[in-house]
């Protein structure tokens, strides 16, 4: 169980007011045991505007028409449209929209991208399993979970905590079978979003491209980091190159343009205004920028 139930037991603690009705007991419980902390980002490890200059022009050194138009492709995606790799792995043409100039990343979308017809991808596979380790509880931890929502636990008679436990680790619990059927899904409910990318025409004439050629990214998730290794090595970049350094270059990208916290947030399907707010405030380019203006 990872995290494990001290955590758990903290958020529950850090402050939730209830009523003593089952339900609120329940629901409170419920909410404090889904409040997951935030993933953690790569934005030490972005690109500079050069950097990533150097990987997009590697990228036609590479020696099979196909592949080629897949790196950089991928490049743009990742690292100026800044889309996630599993969003990469599952774009199709019925994202995009071309009138728009944006790639709409639905609410859920049901994964065929694995080896056999109908079947999900090894990601939403391995993203299936990862849901049903995190969120999954076992009743110790209801019942636990349960008692830290109440004003006095030890005057509730241990049949009725263990009874509330069990309703409310049969509706946090999931089956595999459950989790798979949800796949593809976005990282968070805030990663359901509209993406612009017409801001940059080498990015909107490398997706022309790519949709007249292939019928979206029909590869696998581990062909992604081959692209991008691929593209890396021919390339004079010393930085670490891989998929999530690419979509913090694009955020570093973003914040030296002055897009707002907000706009950040929303272009990069963020929840937490303190992720948007560290790229904006560390942006060492629009630093640059301004001192610049200031002496001439």
């Amino acid at each position: 169980m990872s995290g494990g139930i001290g955590e758990r037991s903290r958020n529950i603690a850090s402050g939730i007011n209830i009523e003593r009705d089952r339900d609120d007991i329940r629901s409170s419980a419920l909410e404090a045991l889904q409040n997951g902390s935030e993933a953690t980002h790569a934005r030490d490890d972005a690109l500079s505007p050069r950097e990533f200059e150097q990987l997009v022009e590697s990228s036609y050194q590479v020696d099979n028409d196909r592949i080629e138009l897949e790196c950089r492709t991928l490049l743009f995606l990742a690292g100026r449209v800044g889309l996630r790799k599993g969003e990469i792995t599952h774009l199709s043409p019925e994202w995009m929209n071309w009138t728009e100039g944006t790639i709409e990343i639905p609410e859920s979308d049901p994964c065929t991208k694995g080896q056999h017809d109908a079947e999900p991808c090894g990601y939403c596979r391995r993203r299936a399993e990862d849901r049903v380790e995190t969120k999954n509880i076992t009743l110790e931890e209801a019942a636990d979970a349960v008692r830290h929502v109440l004003d006095e636990p030890a005057t509730v008679p241990d049949a009725q905590i263990t009874e509330e436990a069990r309703d409310l680790r049969e509706e946090v619990n999931i089956s595999f079978e459950d989790a798979l059927a949800q796949q593809w899904q976005p990282k968070t409910a805030t990663s359901a979003r509209e993406v612009t990318f017409d801001f940059d025409v080498r990015v909107e004439l490398a997706l022309e491209e790519f949709f007249e050629r292939f019928d979206g990214w029909e590869r696998s998730a581990a062909t992604v980091n081959r692209r991008i290794n691929r593209v890396a090595e021919l390339s004079a970049v010393e930085s670490r190159v891989y998929p999530h350094a690419l979509r913090a270059t694009a955020a570093s990208y973003h914040a030296s343009r002055d897009i707002s916290i907000h706009a950040l947030m929303s272009t990069m399907g963020w929840a937490d205004p303190g992720t948007a707010r560290a790229y904006v405030t560390s942006n060492a380019d629009q630093a640059a920028r301004e001192i610049r203006s200031k002496h001439r």
